[in-house]
């Protein structure tokens, strides 16, 4: 697989990275089944065997350090690991102070057996008690040596641009951005190029609704049915309160299926080559619940111009009615 530098950095990493929310070590959440850590390692090994040398991880992804760091063992020099802080506490968690930030490092660098972080996000602008204070530590952990280059994570235009006034100097924004999640689009990667950040984009496949494989919307789980798509009434999970656009979903998803069997080719491999040909964007981040879907994963391919104008075209609506999301999301009403 290629390498790309990211901006403002000296770290060559894989245009897609391995998100780990789902290496939980066997503890179930509202989002992942329960994955063995023997599992989760084969999907690292695999990961590195296709390529991919970019690892996401976050102290809020249950275990997730934990078993990234031993399927790492041996061969952490050889990747770059990104995490967050954000979440001890879970949704709710109070905002951060310097001291907190160091001991949520301090937790993250024993989680993940080594003594540096190529990059800290801060998971929620939420989490911030201080932005000067968040960027004065945040400044103190790089001259130590214990992080690398630090970033953002769910920034909305209002948010980043707070940030960057008071004189913060991140690398990385990551944001929900996919086919039918495109409120970025409007403020944050015109913003992201502006200032010279690499956009990370999660949830490529809008937890599966991209793949193909739900025939209706009532068929996804609950738990991926509680974001801002579907309507605060589809699941007592939602917590957002808000109509959704379940009918402009669903109409765009029938487009983008009979565009994919037009063009032969599978509707996931369309969606993360589609993300990936977005200028602006430098990396897609993929979850796998097994090795086989890494590689699945890794299928990307050169759309063609007049493909990527139809898929553009068959999700604009759902654009146009989730509108400027950013800047509103909280904890617990992310699209991820």
């Amino acid at each position: 697989m290629e390498r790309i530098t990211l901006k403002g950095t000296d770290l060559k990493v894989s245009p897609v990275c391995l998100g780990t929310w789902q290496f939980n070590d066997g503890g179930q959440d509202i989002t992942w089944s329960p994955q063995a850590a023997e599992d989760s390692k084969a999907i690292v090994d695999k990961s590195i065997e296709l390529g991919i040398n970019f690892f996401d991880t976050a102290e809020a992804y249950k275990n997730s350090e934990k078993v990234l760091g031993k399927a790492l063992e041996g061969r952490r020099q050889d990747v770059v690991v990104a995490s967050k802080f954000g979440f001890r506490e879970g949704p709710h968690t109070p905002p951060y102070s310097a001291q907190q930030i160091d001991e949520a490092i301090t937790r993250s660098l024993t989680n993940l057996q080594t003594d540096y972080l190529d990059i800290l996000q801060i998971h929620f602008p939420s989490f911030v008690k201080d932005t000067n204070e968040t960027i004065a530590e945040l400044e103190r952990q790089k001259s130590l040596g214990r992080i690398r280059y630090y970033g953002l994570s769910n920034y909305g235009p209002k948010n980043m641009k707070e940030f960057m006034e008071a004189g913060g100097k991140p690398v990385v924004n990551q944001i929900g951005y996919n086919l039918l999640w495109r409120s970025s689009e409007h403020a944050m990667i015109p913003d992201c190029r502006k200032y010279g950040i690499n956009l990370l984009a999660y949830s490529p496949l809008q937890q599966g609704l991209l793949t193909g494989k739900f025939s209706q919307l009532s068929d996804v789980p609950e738990g991926r049915r509680r974001g801002k798509l579907f309507s605060k009434d589809s699941t007592p999970l939602a917590r957002h309160g808000q109509d959704g656009c379940e009918q402009e979903v669903d109409e765009a998803l029938k487009k983008l299926s009979e565009i994919c069997k037009s063009a032969n080719i599978a509707m996931s491999t369309a969606a993360l080559s589609w993300i990936l040909q977005q200028e602006g964007i430098e990396v897609v981040i993929v979850g796998a619940s097994s090795p086989q879907q890494i590689v699945e994963n890794c299928k990307i391919v050169k759309l063609q111009n007049d493909v990527l104008r139809q898929m553009t075209e068959a999700t604009e609506a759902v654009k146009q009615k989730v509108g400027l999301s950013l800047d509103q999301w909280a904890p617990v009403d992310r699209c991820e």
